[in-house]
């Protein structure tokens, strides 16, 4: 299915449901590994701030681990779950793709950008909330940009990243909303729908949106190209 410059969620998550369908087993398998790293990190972070009982040191100690195992590995894993469902899109990509960005000799390169992404939100968030949430949906394309180019410079992929949610970044905050009811749902069962259901329908929705903006800029670029560009030429 094609979109032009604008989109609307039914044609987005309507998309996203067939592709999802047609590789039901692995987009299950990767939401699941994106969710459970995600998850034990937070965990951790939110244990070592509750035990208050627990000397200065250790409590720093194990935040500054579970910061490093968030850049080094979470985030890598993160670009590498972007590159899962954008491929799942045009065939049955397998899971192993969620490995992607420890391949290909790009590894520190996605660490750097991601981090520096992250630092970017921190920072911004820290100024005020509002500008926070502006800047993380302004920045939100990065990861599959990576997922496409992971050699890219890192001020390409923000100015891209820039550039492809422009007035964009309030139609993505609706969509995001939109999932409300079945995070909710998932709380309800447990979790159950959570796993095999909208974990994975949440991804290849977000992989559907990135794919809409970044053909419609394709062609911002390259007017006269009609089939735009591959990934790797991003």
């Amino acid at each position: 299915m094609e979109y032009g410059p604008n989109w609307s969620r039914v044609q987005l998550k309507t998309s996203a449901k067939e592709v999802f369908r047609r590789n039901y087993g692995s987009c299950v398998l990767a939401g699941v590994i994106l969710s459970l790293l995600s998850g034990a990190v937070s965990i951790v972070q939110k244990r070592q701030t509750d035990q208050y009982y627990i000397e200065w040191g250790v409590v720093i100690s194990i935040g500054l681990i579970a910061l490093l195992v968030e850049i080094l590995v979470l985030n890598v894993f993160m670009v590498g779950g972007c590159r899962f469902f954008v491929e799942n899109r045009d065939y049955n990509a397998p899971v192993s793709k969620v490995l992607f960005g420890f391949q290909g000799g790009h590894y520190g390169n996605v660490v750097w950008v991601m981090f520096l992404m992250g630092l970017k939100i921190v920072l911004w968030t820290l100024l005020f909330i509002i500008p926070g949430i502006i800047k993380t949906y302004e920045y939100m394309m990065v990861p599959y940009i990576l997922a496409e180019q992971p050699d890219i410079d890192q001020a390409d992929a923000f100015a891209i990243s820039r550039q492809l949610m422009m007035s964009q970044k309030f139609d993505a905050f609706v969509l995001h909303l939109s999932f409300i009811g079945w995070e909710l749902l998932a709380v309800f069962t447990c979790g159950i729908v959570g796993i095999f259901w909208s974990i994975p329908y949440y991804y290849a929705t977000e992989a559907e949106l990135y794919a809409v903006l970044r053909n419609a800029w394709l062609q911002r670029q390259n007017p006269g190209d009609g089939q735009g560009m591959q990934g790797e030429n991003l």
